[in-house]
């Protein structure tokens, strides 16, 4: 199996503002092209594009291309359990609209401090090894984003976990919120496969700062943050697949150029990547890879990850430029279909959902303070 997987949580869109208007035309020729280079590792998730990620893979891969010949992962959403007759239902579904009988891998989605209670006492891990003794699945595990000691609970409770999805990337590597490098050398000693999400920061490693970028060009002419992130991850021994969710042909060809000649760090390489990690994270104002996991829970229609987005923006460009933020902002906001920052009122439902840990009410007084307080005056 190549490392390389082909994430389908976003998926190039005909309308940038609806995550439900997937282009199923692009996904056809980047799944063509995908497999043409001869990968075949595909992941999806519930919730993605409001649901519609899971039926992409059918019509854009199943329907396409015999089931033997691919791989697909999917993920029990934890976050929307209620009762345990849930999990059958999900599951289920989830079945119909991939198109399969069985799932290649399966894990539950984002075990987290704030999913445990739910997921021990609906036995949402009995569940899904159930599944596996029944061949509705091959391969077991979880996602996480958590901390190594809830990591450690969770493989010390069930040896019949098989794999785990980190979030890994050179950014994170010895960040204290994150802690991949502590959860991945604990997956590595409980000898257990990595998988890996997030390998550029939902695009954040993409849109570097220009000293970082400087950093890159000096010391390799030719390259490009997306190599040197996908790079960092690969060279992670027991990393088995990274999956990238590339949005459109051009970073999928990137990916794909990437792994098909794929070069190891070097010590020298590593080092440069902590010294990168360091400029980022003097630029980063809020930590959001823009998963859109907090959106639903909204019940004000915020459309948090724009705003954060917008809010980094306003910081991160020049004072004599950040002008254009504050004009998106009020774009944004004056949408009837989204709710204003000033809309938030803190129910902290938001937070649960947000694999970052970002304290997001929080965060919205502070967009309302430099966006609509500075409006007004």
């Amino acid at each position: 199996m190549k490392k390389f997987g082909f994430g389908l949580m976003r998926l190039p869109l005909k309308d940038d503002d609806d995550l439900a208007s997937i282009d199923y035309n692009k996904v056809n020729e980047m799944v063509d092209e995908y497999i043409k280079r001869g990968y075949n590792f595909f992941d999806t998730g519930y919730p993605y594009h409001n649901g519609l990620s899971e039926v992409a893979f059918r019509e854009c891969v199943l329907k396409r291309y015999p089931r033997e010949d691919v791989i697909i992962s999917d993920k029990m959403p934890l976050f929307s359990l209620e009762k345990e007759e849930d999990l059958e239902r999900f599951f289920n579904e989830q079945l119909e609209r991939c198109g399969v009988d069985y799932f290649d891998y399966y894990m539950l989605h984002n075990f987290s401090t704030w999913t445990k209670k739910v997921t021990f006492n609906l036995k949402a891990f009995e569940f899904i090894i159930k599944k596996k003794k029944e061949g509705k699945i091959k391969h077991i595990g979880i996602s996480l984003h958590d901390k190594p000691k809830l990591l450690k609970l969770a493989l010390d409770k069930y040896p019949e976990i098989e794999f785990v999805l980190l979030q890994i990337n050179y950014l994170d590597w010895q960040s204290n919120t994150i802690e991949s490098r502590k959860c991945y050398n604990l997956v590595c000693d409980y000898n257990k496969d990595v998988f890996i999400m997030e390998p550029v920061k939902g695009g954040n490693l993409l849109n570097i700062p220009t000293s970082v970028k400087t950093l890159f060009k000096d010391y390799k002419e030719d390259s490009t943050p997306a190599e040197w992130a996908l790079r960092f991850c690969g060279s992670l021994d027991n990393a088995k697949v990274i999956f990238s969710g590339v949005s459109n042909m051009e970073q999928l060809k990137e990916n794909l150029d990437i792994f098909d000649n794929f070069k190891p760090l070097s010590n020298q390489e590593y080092y440069m990547l902590g010294q990168a990690a360091t400029l980022i994270n003097q630029d980063v104002v809020v930590d959001c890879t823009g998963c859109n996991y907090c959106v639903g829970e909204c019940d004000h229609n915020i459309p948090i990850p724009k705003y954060l987005r917008t809010y980094n923006d306003y910081f991160r460009l020049p004072e004599d430029k950040n002008f254009s933020a504050t004009g998106y902002y009020r774009t944004l906001s004056l949408n009837p279909e989204y709710g204003n920052a000033s809309d938030c009122d803190a129910c902290g439902d938001c937070v649960k959902q947000c694999p970052q840990n970002i304290k997001i009410p929080k965060i919205m007084e502070k967009i309302v303070e430099v966006f609509e307080e500075n409006e007004e005056n």
